[in-house]
């Protein structure tokens, strides 16, 4: 019976599949540094934020029943539900430019790509949620498209704009959909040109993004500052190790046998191979290579990340799709069949290791000695800070207990990372105020709680913990903010047994002035 439904209903088992074992990862590995980052936009949701727009925290909000269920799983759910739905969607698609098969085909690419399945399908990041609007956006255009009657290009142009405007809203790149799509309209297309719809649709998009100039509008500007200081070009010249780490790391992500099927796909497509019809294929450039291109040019000159260009690969995947399909029958020995059993091979060696690494390495993989036990090893970003609470907890109680602190003295932080692992696993779970004390570029986010949370007012104390793998030594970094600091205690991490690493805790006693001002009116969290 089982295998008889997988043949029937290949797509819904690999959705099933893929879900579960999505399921179990979230479930085994703690939430990594952005991702602790991103539930503070859920705990203070705005119209947009300091670094992003604001739908990956009104997901994590609406997932967590209103911050009522905040365990790993549920604060990733809206990255794996959308990865289930985009596996539906980038099939759609594929039915769409070719047949039933090139959707499958493209569902499985989609599946066994780093960055689709993994790092925007397990990990919850702004990206998890664009990638559902993103295809959703490509549907859209692709119906446009290939549409007959005028009511049906006029409702598909609409969608366009609705789905390009959400992704916006989940993260500035998706302006690059309509940098793609007017780049075919004008070369393919140029009666859309004479349609007021097609405007119409892109003033949804602006009324749907609105929000993001509107706040930054009564914050100086700051998302702008704060991203133009990203890619603007400076006049240090080529950067060679930008480049190759973004290049590599668009390589790594993509899945280096997907890379290959898309160089090979365009090869066969610039010789005349027709895998589609042509006015799918070259809609599918349009909207994948601009999106690359900029993210490896401005890599030349200035340091980027890698999963910038993403978005950019699910057009790839289902022109990929489209060649493999040409080859689709009971050869599996022909080299389209063999790149696509080599990207899922990969993709469950990965599934595999990296959970088994992270949870059951002995100790810590760094060579670096105490204070900085751990530096430099990620994985440590993602296991052991369940450790930390009832550690701190107890050391808390006892200090209290003991008149040393009161027990409404707040958390301090001084950078968003990592910050944000001592906010999401120890202050809020306590329910303790957590201010952020430090330089706006630092705190990100933090100074925006400051508003709920308000100030560590002067003669008060504080808590502060620095872990040994990102150690900072209070007495420096609050330097002139407190009149002394007292270690209160030493908690160790263990994995498999040995040490990896140690969460260092300090009572700061006695607040020379107030601390934590909003940062509205100037850059500086503090005077």
């Amino acid at each position: 019976m089982a295998i008889e439904y997988i043949q029937k209903h290949p797509l819904a088992t690999l959705v099933v599949v893929f879900t579960i074992i999505r399921l179990l990862i979230a479930n085994l590995i703690n939430l990594g540094n952005d991702e602790v980052y991103y539930f503070t936009y859920a705990v203070l949701p705005d119209w947009n934020h300091f670094d992003h727009p604001p739908l990956v925290g009104i997901l994590i909000r609406i997932f967590t029943f209103n911050l009522h269920c905040n365990p790993e799983v549920f604060v990733r759910m809206p990255g794996i539900v959308g990865a289930a739905v985009n596996t539906w969607l980038i099939a759609r698609c594929g039915l769409l430019i070719k047949n039933r098969n090139t959707g499958l085909i493209a569902a499985v690419l989609y599946n066994t790509s780093v960055y689709t399945c993994i790092l925007s399908g397990i990990f919850i990041l702004p990206d998890s949620v664009q990638l559902s609007l993103w295809l959703a956006a490509l549907h859209a255009m692709l119906r446009c498209i290939k549409a007959t009657s005028p009511a049906d290009i006029r409702r598909h142009l609409l969608l366009t704009g609705l789905w390009i405007g959400l992704a916006t809203m989940s993260k500035v790149h998706g302006v690059f959909l309509w940098a793609g799509f007017a780049g075919f309209i004008i070369s393919d297309r140029r009666g859309l040109l004479k349609s007021p719809y097609l405007y119409v649709s892109i003033a949804i998009t602006a009324l749907l993004a609105s929000p993001i100039l509107f706040w930054n509008f009564s914050n100086d500007f700051i998302t702008w500052r704060f991203h133009s200081e990203r890619v603007t070009i400076g006049d240090s010249g080529i950067n060679i190790k930008s480049f190759l780490r973004t290049t590599i790391g668009q390589l790594l992500y993509a899945n280096p046998f997907q890379v290959i099927i898309f160089i090979l796909t365009g090869k066969a497509i610039a010789r005349g191979l027709t895998v589609a019809d042509a006015a799918s294929v070259a809609l599918l450039y349009w909207c994948s290579l601009p999106i690359i291109a900029c993210t490896t040019l401005v890599s030349l000159f200035r340091d980027t990340l890698p999963h910038w260009s993403g978005p950019g690969f699910l057009a790839l995947m289902l022109t990929g799709a489209a060649w493999i399909d040409k080859f689709s029958f009971p050869d599996f020995n022909n080299l389209p069949k063999r790149l696509l059993n080599g990207s899922a091979g990969l993709i469950l060696v990965v599934f595999t290791i990296g959970p088994v690494l992270i949870r059951c390495y002995p100790g810590t993989m760094s060579p670096k000695p105490f204070p900085n036990t751990g530096a430099g090893d990620a994985t440590l970003d993602v296991t052991g800070w369940d450790q930390l609470l009832p550690a701190f907890e107890m050391l808390r109680d006892q200090d209290i207990a003991a008149g040393k602190m009161k027990r409404d003295a707040p958390m301090v932080v001084h950078k968003w990372f990592p910050g944000s692992h001592i906010y999401y696993h120890v202050a809020y779970p306590l329910g303790m105020r957590t201010v952020g004390v430090g330089r706006l570029d630092d705190l990100h986010h933090f100074a925006w709680l400051n508003r709920r949370y308000g100030q560590v007012p002067a003669g008060s104390d504080a808590w502060y913990i620095t872990p040994s793998n990102n150690f900072s030594d209070p007495a420096e970094q609050f330097a002139g903010d407190f009149e002394r600091f007292e270690k209160s205690g030493t908690i160790t991490q263990r994995r498999n047994g040995q040490v990896a690493r140690y969460w260092f805790v300090y009572r700061l006693k006695n607040a020379r002035r107030n601390l934590g001002r909003s940062p509205i009116k100037g850059l500086a969290a503090r005077p």
